[in-house]
């Protein structure tokens, strides 16, 4: 397979892969679903980076723009649900009011999060960014029609 087919097929199955997991999180937004989400959108980042000179640099940056802001937003719900789970695991009771805090914080950690998944839904991340990866015969090659 050569390197531009065997780059669109990559991008294209993690692209995928993180509209699945962007509109799993964004219906239920569990620990589960935004560490998938987070895994899912670093998937996809290394693999714009492993494919950089095979991909639109223009596209590229607003890929990465769209994805930050999610990825900021879902950290902060990340890491919120991991100290949770680490104070409740050390034996803090579940009315203790730092992990009421903290799950307050969560809550709202987590309509931002749906926040940005929604722009980022608007956006058709599979119609408007695959294109941009796609394989594009080679100019002045090929068959014409007649």
């Amino acid at each position: 397979m050569p390197p531009a087919r065997f780059a669109e097929v990559s991008l294209a199955s993690r692209l995928t892969k993180l509209v699945e997991q962007a509109e799993r999180c964004y219906a239920t937004p569990d620990a589960d679903a935004v560490h998938d989400l987070r895994v899912a959108i670093r998937r996809f980042s290394q693999a714009l980076r492993i494919f950089n000179t095979l991909v639109d640099a223009k596209a590229v940056k607003q890929m990465r723009r769209a994805l930050k802001r999610v990825m900021d937003a879902a950290a902060v719900v990340r890491d919120l649900d991991v100290g949770i789970e680490r104070l409740i695991e050390e034996g803090v009771p579940a009315e203790d009011a730092l992990l009421e805090e903290m799950r307050s914080e969560r809550r709202r950690g987590g309509l931002a999060l749906s926040g940005w998944l929604l722009l980022l839904k608007s956006q058709e991340p599979e119609i408007s960014w695959r294109p941009c990866f796609e394989t594009r015969p080679a100019k002045g090659g090929g068959a014409r029609a007649s």
